[in-house]
């Protein structure tokens, strides 16, 4: 049961996406979102549920060969990404709709190639030095982003087993696209207003389950290939494909405050000469 003595609103959240541990250092290579959220409730045992969050994130995307000098041999532009990003959720126990604005900067100003450049060289002696050639140029970027989820629970707990739909919209100067996903979750979980799935804050009951979730993206556009929608003086730059497919597979424990959550990323080949990636994600918040 939820504490009855205190009521935790607030939470700090440390996200760390790679690949570097699946052994590949291509395209979506490094993000990482540091944040806090809040909800605005008075009682922890509240159906209906609004939390606000703000986030710093940066984002790398590189080509695969990372020593290539003739940018018309790489299969993807290098490009970063600098921003704020703040959202908006509301909850209760069967519907989820979540809206955010981001803004930020790609190109030299994401300090991508800095930061990504340091690491391979502190690394190891042998590491390999991305080249950092043909850039996407500084770029400022305004998106906003929507979504809605709706789900059921076909199983009850101690392996409960929860079905969900997940369409998602954003529009704006960094991405244009529309996606839905379905998802299921396997093992002991709480409700969507009481559940780490839905990055719910509090100390609520224990949880440890996984999910699977299948997603379509169509794309409009992607500045991070095809650099900014209104004009871009980038040296080379590639069209997206319009459809892409996303697979996912999560593994989440909450206990008392902390929440955990390590998942594994696959998307199909983003444009002309890729190919299919897989990316880890690990995630930490703490309720307080």
């Amino acid at each position: 049961m939820p504490n009855p003595t205190r009521i935790y609103k607030n939470a700090f959240e440390l996200r760390h996406d790679n690949d570097f541990l699946l052994f590949t250092d291509r395209y979506y290579t490094t993000g990482t979102f540091i944040g806090v959220r809040s909800n605005d409730y008075k009682r922890s045992d509240s159906i209906n549920k609004r939390q606000y969050r703000i986030f710093i994130l940066q984002e790398i995307y590189t080509p695969s060969d990372l020593l290539e000098v003739n940018i018309k041999r790489l299969d993807r532009p290098y490009a970063g990404f600098i921003g704020i990003s703040n959202g908006l959720m509301f909850t209760n126990n069967k519907r989820m709709w979540d809206t955010s604005l981001l803004f930020g900067f790609s190109g030299p100003l994401s300090a991508a190639e800095r930061i990504q450049s340091y690491f391979h060289e502190s690394a190891a002696e042998d590491s390999r030095v991305p080249i950092w050639e043909g850039q996407i140029k500084n770029s400022l970027h305004f998106n906003g982003y929507l979504q809605f989820a709706r789900e059921w629970q076909l199983e009850p707990n101690p392996f409960s087993v929860y079905v969900a739909i997940n369409p998602i919209g954003a529009l704006g100067t960094k991405d244009i696209y529309l996606q839905n996903d379905v998802a299921f979750y396997f093992g002991k979980r709480n409700p969507m207003n009481t559940t780490s799935a839905y990055n719910q804050l509090g100390d609520f009951k224990k949880e440890l389950f996984f999910s699977i979730r299948l997603g379509y993206r169509y794309i409009f556009h992607d500045a991070l290939l095809e650099g900014n929608i209104i004009e871009d003086f980038s040296v080379f730059l590639k069209e997206p494909y319009q459809n892409l497919f996303l697979y996912n597979f999560e593994l989440f424990h909450h206990n008392k405050r902390n929440n955990y959550k390590l998942g594994y990323n696959f998307f199909t080949p983003q444009t002309d000469g890729t190919k299919p990636h897989w990316y880890m994600v690990f995630s930490f918040m703490r309720s307080f």
